[in-house]
């Protein structure tokens, strides 16, 4: 068995201030992380500065792989692209599909690290062993799929491309990056990208990757392919014949990725909350469907926004203008036409140039809502959390989500998904829908009783499954976060991975041992169920660590958005009667209701003690952090006392 299985082998360092280009071993760092946001997490806190700003040369762009990318038939086609973000000026990550990671271990790189700053635009051109920093004055206020376009056609077609934007070169907090399959990196990671003069990475790819157990992953192939549901498509409202499946490398069976193609020829991916942000506003505007929400996606792929980030500053901008806070005059936007491409078009225009009122609305919504003040503040409620995304899967419903957004520096989506899929198919069965994930109502298997044997096998206790009570929550939350962590330190995907219900198991309940499986066969590593998520919650406790460095210290911010407790819950995305399974799993609506903050602060403690963290801080304890083999971060910690 190659000591490497699993691995390409090594990390491409690259200096852009200097020119320079080194690799190091992987092993230096997959032995306690992995792959992915562990070893990702690692190298920001061996590197970074505490106190370096996200656009200082100082700052590490990560783009980092795992060891079942580039292995077929597993979704593990995943990447991870983390650094210090421009909003929170601490660490964050974003985590994107397609084959550009594939692509890069192919090249025979398991990562790539990126500090310095160029002294002009420059791209980066990963050819196999042949690693080149070209010029890219010809690129500069290019569109970001009109430059992966470019690439391709001087580089070659089989090259896989990521690339930033006009709103990545302004410094545009909530700027993206954009890979081949309109892969989407979030967290403002794209201006951190444009800070560095770096304009795109091209990679090509030729080798293979060595897999320690062929025959076991070929049946572990075999048994996530036959475990899994049905492969499912995104509701979209444009005509179905113009969509078509858009698979990554590698995956299971597919999911809802899919790609329309537009009446003016042009394709793109369409999917999720970028498909649907701007649909109702559209319909309202046109009395029809047309395919301007298609465009608007687009368009904020082109300029490199968050869809996310954009969606709720529109949600501001509409009730400023409606409140008379902000017109015509004095935004340059055409407010009176919002759900029109024109609206949308002129919106993202100017936030990725920064022209005019964009300037203001390049810093995000909470900073444009300090500068514009005449209490726009205030118009901010409970369609955005702090980061300037959306907030779905929310805590006044799910409850355990409260913990999961409390403790991460941006929405962990991957973390609201495992509670909150399985539930919306509860939901659809309650109400006799069809779901995105079974043709009928009829097919659909997911009783209460399924979801409290997934719970008691997946979450710790049936009683995690009960929305009617705060208890088992922070049980659940943590065994949520210690699975995801080591989710995404493999890489797996998140439409795939964990497999928690089966239409082909007697109890309709999936298998939560199947990832160390994989694990084994790929990397020969043999880590059970428990032990993998052992190193998970290393990793998240690396991540804490981070934070805590960074200004993100216990208890006083963990925290989730006040409108929780104030605002009473309307509805929900794909669940507007906000029903959960209550005790027994009887049906239970929480709409109108809020969280609890004394219920909330309870569940906290009960956290914090499961973590093995102090429970009046929140703060990690040198006992804890040494359990799980990270006595130099305690160390750090205590010189800096940052430990309880």
């Amino acid at each position: 068995m190659s000591a490497q299985a699993g691995y390409a082998g090594s990390i491409l360092r690259i200096d852009l201030s200097t020119g320079n280009t080194e690799t190091v071993p992987t092993e230096l760092y997959s032995d306690r992380f992995l792959g992915g946001r562990g070893v990702a997490a690692k190298i920001h806190w061996d590197e970074v500065p505490a106190d370096a700003d996200a656009f200082a040369p100082e700052n590490r762009l990560v783009a980092m792989t795992g060891p079942v990318c580039g292995v077929p038939g597993f979704a593990g086609s995943r990447w991870q692209f983390s650094g210090k973000a421009p909003g929170t000026n601490q660490f964050s990550y974003s985590n994107l599909g397609g084959a550009w990671g594939a692509h890069l271990k192919f090249a025979g790189y398991d990562g790539l690290v990126i500090c310095g700053k160029a002294d002009n635009p420059v791209f980066l051109e990963i050819d196999d062993n042949h690693v080149e920093i070209k010029d890219a004055s010809h690129l500069s206020g290019k569109g970001a799929i009109s430059t992966r376009e470019i690439l391709k056609q001087e580089l070659g077609a089989s090259f896989r491309v990521t690339a930033v934007g006009p709103a990545g070169e302004n410094g545009v907090v909530f700027a993206t990056l954009l890979a081949d399959s309109d892969a989407s990196g979030s967290s403002g990671l794209g201006a951190v990208m444009g800070a560095k003069n770096l304009k795109a990475i091209a990679v090509r790819g030729t080798g293979k990757i060595p897999v320690a157990d062929r025959e076991a992953a070929a049946g572990l192939r075999r048994r996530a392919r036959d475990l899994k549901c049905e492969s499912f498509q995104w509701p979209n409202l444009l005509p179905k014949e113009r969509i078509k499946r858009d698979i990554c490398f590698g995956c299971i069976d597919g999911c809802i990725r899919s790609k329309f193609l537009g009446t003016d020829g042009r394709s793109g991916k369409y999917m999720c909350q970028a498909a649907a942000f701007y649909e109702i506003r559209a319909q309202r505007y046109y009395k029809e469907i047309t395919e301007v929400p298609f465009q608007a996606t687009k368009l904020c792929d082109e300029y490199g926004l968050n869809t996310y980030a954009v969606e709720a500053m529109i949600m501001w901008l509409s009730r400023c203008a409606k409140a008379g806070v902000l017109s015509e005059q004095d935004t340059g936007l055409p407010l009176s036409k919002m759900g029109s491409r024109e609206f949308i078009e002129t919106l993202v225009r100017k936030i990725a140039l920064r022209e005019g009122f964009g300037r203001v609305l390049a810093e995000g919504v909470l900073k444009a809502a300090e500068t514009v003040g005449q209490g726009s503040g205030a118009l901010v409620t409970d369609y955005m959390i702090r980061t300037g995304e959306g907030s779905p899967y929310g805590p006044r419903l799910y409850l355990t989500t409260g913990l999961l957004y409390a403790t991460e520096p941006r929405m962990p989506i991957q973390q609201l998904h495992e509670i909150c899929t399985p539930l919306l198919l509860w939901v659809a069965r309650v109400m006799g829908m069809d779901s995105m994930m079974t043709r009928t109502a009829r097919d659909n298997y997911v009783t209460s009783e399924v979801i409290r044997a997934m719970a008691k096998r997946f979450w710790g206790d049936e009683i995690a499954a009960d929305f009617s009570t705060y208890d088992g929550k922070a049980r659940c939350a943590a065994r949520v976060q210690d699975r995801q962590y080591a989710k995404e330190s493999l890489i797996l995907c998140d439409f795939s991975w964990p497999i928690m219900h089966s239409p082909v198991t007697e109890d309709h309940v999936g298998d939560p041992g199947l990832e160390s499986r994989v694990c084994a066969a790929v990397t020969g590593r043999n880590l059970d169920e428990q032990e993998l998520y052992k190193l998970g919650e290393r990793v998240f406790n690396l991540q804490r660590a981070v934070l805590a460095r960074e200004g993100r210290r216990g208890r006083a911010h963990d925290t989730v958005e006040e409108f929780n407790y104030t605002i009473p819950l309307k509805g929900e995305f794909g669940n507007p009667e906000c029903l959960v399974p209550g005790e027994n799993g009887q049906v239970l609506s929480r709409k109108g209701m809020v969280l609890d903050r004394d219920s909330f602060e309870r569940m906290k403690d009960e956290y914090y003690a499961i973590r093995g963290w102090d429970v009046s801080t929140g703060l990690q304890t040198r006992k804890n952090l040494e359990e799980l083999d990270l006595s130099d971060i305690a160390d750090a910690l205590d010189r800096e006392e940052l430990l309880a």
